[in-house]
């Protein structure tokens, strides 16, 4: 039998697995042993399994919870559970730490940030289920989102993107008109649905084709809104004009660091024209002096996860932040026809095969994880504006069936919100288990990475 001295030894040299079944037995051999509780709950936590972890973690805190112990668990929880999604069950362990003099600058921000913002109400009726739901603080930014698509098209054809993959949809094209995009923004100043909404110039399309981006921005700005763009960047001209603009954030796609690789999944898309225009785009925000954030988004798939170091190498050397992400299939009907053997099931695009994980294989861990108390954000957070300043169910529709046919101009924002829970799709997504709400922690068995050491 091992002792605690053994398994901790173990634990801080990483062997964790070997620490776990130490840990374990001690359990079986003695139920009591809080400190073999604790460590074993660290591990199963530090390994993204908090369905397991926190049972044993609030059972150990309730035997032993005025252990000096805890002064340096108590941080590791909140940062491990915040890490996985799971920020409510965060909350109560902030308090805890919060009472032992454990809550440093980082948690109060973490507390702000994953605690549901006033604005956001405790729960809603959904018509469509005939039941209530709770409600969350939003995953997808701090504020309310108004993702306004200001260009009704994209140059490039990307096969996990609907521009490239769902041509049969019917989707007007063109762009937004300034008065019109400024007769949006009043509306969205004036209805104050929340503390600085951030307003998004993209959905679908490419922000940069619209020959009046600068524009567009500064009057983001000139209302005191923050600004966020997403890009391909395969667009050469108007990088001086968009820096001197100053956005809050623009985001930069990319699939690959080779042209082949690039090409297949960016359709129509150039590297060598990505890559001059982010070295372009640093030199113009640098000779503008602006503060702009810019991060890439830099989408794997199975042939490209080599690729990592490199694409981060460029990001540093420019000062972009790399966020790397598994490349995943969108629009969301075409999500719903592989659930129900639609189109997309039976002539399955060829670009599932390259993704690391196909939607046959997320998609009912997705469904397996969300929680089904908790209502969707996209419902409670976001508007989307076509370019036309007609409404959409949500960022993740395309098709014509799943717009609103509603005038953002014309409709209170309580009026748009309400349509949204009426509307059929909404209810076929929610049955399939899609929508983008909470995970549910008792759910989560998804052992990953390092435990947080032991106490």
């Amino acid at each position: 039998m091992p002792t605690l001295d053994d398994a901790v030894a173990l634990h801080r040299a990483g062997r964790t697995d070997e620490a776990a079944r130490s840990y374990a037995a001690l359990l079986a051999a003695d139920p009591r042993d809080s400190a073999a509780r604790h460590n074993l709950g660290m591990i199963r936590l530090g390994q993204g399994n908090p369905a397991d972890g926190l049972p044993l973690l609030d059972r150990a805190w309730l035997e032993d919870g005025a252990n000096e112990g805890w002064q340096q668990s108590l941080p590791g929880i909140v940062r491990s559970l915040v890490q996985l999604g799971c920020w409510e069950e965060a909350l109560p362990w902030l308090d805890r730490a919060a009472a032992r003099g454990a809550d440093d600058t980082e948690l109060q921000a973490l507390r702000e940030r994953i605690t549901r913002p006033p604005w956001i109400s405790p729960e809603v009726y959904d018509p469509l289920q005939g039941r209530s739901l709770l409600r969350h603080a939003p995953r997808e930014a701090a504020s309310y989102v108004y993702a306004i698509d200001v260009v009704g098209t994209c140059n490039l054809r990307c096969p996990t993107c609907p521009v490239g993959n769902f041509a049969a949809a019917e989707r007007p094209k063109g762009f937004m008109p300034v008065t019109l995009f400024e007769r949006i923004l009043d509306k969205i100043v004036a209805e104050c649905v929340a503390p600085r909404p951030q307003v998004w110039l993209f959905n679908w399309g490419e922000p940069l084709l619209h020959p009046e981006l600068p524009a567009l921005v500064a009057a983001v700005k000139q209302r005191g809104l923050p600004c966020h763009l997403s890009t391909n960047l395969n667009v050469h001209r108007g990088l001086r004009e968009l820096a001197r603009a100053n956005p809050d954030e623009i985001k930069i796609s990319l699939s690959g660091f080779t042209p082949e690789r690039y090409a297949r999944t960016h359709a129509r898309g150039h590297l060598r024209l990505v890559k001059a225009n982010m070295h372009m785009l640093r030199h113009w925000l640098d000779e503008e002096g602006a503060t702009t954030r810019v991060w890439v988004g830099h989408h794997l798939y199975r042939d490209s996860e080599h690729e990592v170091p490199a694409v981060k190498a460029l990001c540093d050397e420019l000062g972009y932040e790399h966020a790397p992400i598994a490349a995943f299939y969108q629009p969301l009907e075409r999500l719903v026809e592989l659930l129900e053997g639609g189109t997309a099931a039976r002539s399955p695009d060829p670009v599932l095969a390259e993704l690391i994980e196909p939607p046959q294989v997320y998609l009912p861990r997705i469904q397996r994880t969300r929680s089904s108390a908790h209502d969707c954000e996209l419902r409670f957070n976001q508007t989307v504006i076509n370019h036309d300043g007609s409404v959409a169910l949500c960022c993740s529709v395309y098709d014509k069936p799943n717009m609103l046919g509603l005038d953002f101009l014309a409709t209170p924002h309580a009026e748009l919100e309400a349509a949204r829970y009426r509307h059929p799709f909404c209810g076929t997504c929610m049955k399939h288990g899609l929508s983008y709400t909470v995970r549910d922690a008792r759910r989560l068995h998804n052992p990953r990475g390092d435990a947080p050491a032991a106490a």
